[in-house]
């Protein structure tokens, strides 16, 4: 069993030095009655906004774990930009590493990162 909620942009999903409001503080009123409060089965940053998805019981998180691990979860993004492309469509593919320590951290190209691709297109102009 899994809950998924539309997180706004602007909330941490976990509780950091800089944010005094985050997503964990609500989990215990999206129980609805139900014995255990739910759990993030991924994360967003603070900055996006999306479908966060989060598992009922240990089992649901297991199982979302391995969809996530194994590629098996679709994320989409949707952006507005500010001037003009030189395409309609592309594709970044960079692996990524994280870079920094904690609570002070960021994604950079690197060679011995993790596979990243990102498939872009334009909707409208």
């Amino acid at each position: 069993m899994m809950l998924v909620i539309d997180k706004p942009a602007g909330l941490a999903v976990h509780a950091s030095g800089r944010d005094n409001l985050h997503l964990g503080q609500f989990l215990d009123s999206l129980s609805f009655g139900l014995p255990n409060k739910p759990e993030l089965a991924h994360r967003l940053d603070r900055d996006t906004s999306g479908c966060l998805i989060l598992g009922r019981h240990r089992q649901a998180l297991k199982r979302l774990g391995a969809l996530f691990a194994h590629g098996r979860i679709e994320k989409r993004y949707w952006a507005v930009v500010a001037g003009s492309l030189s395409s309609e469509s592309g594709k970044i593919d960079s692996p990524l590493a994280k870079i920094g320590g904690r609570g002070n951290w960021r994604m950079k190209v690197d060679p011995q990162g993790q596979p990243s691709l990102t498939e872009w297109r334009l909707l409208g102009s």
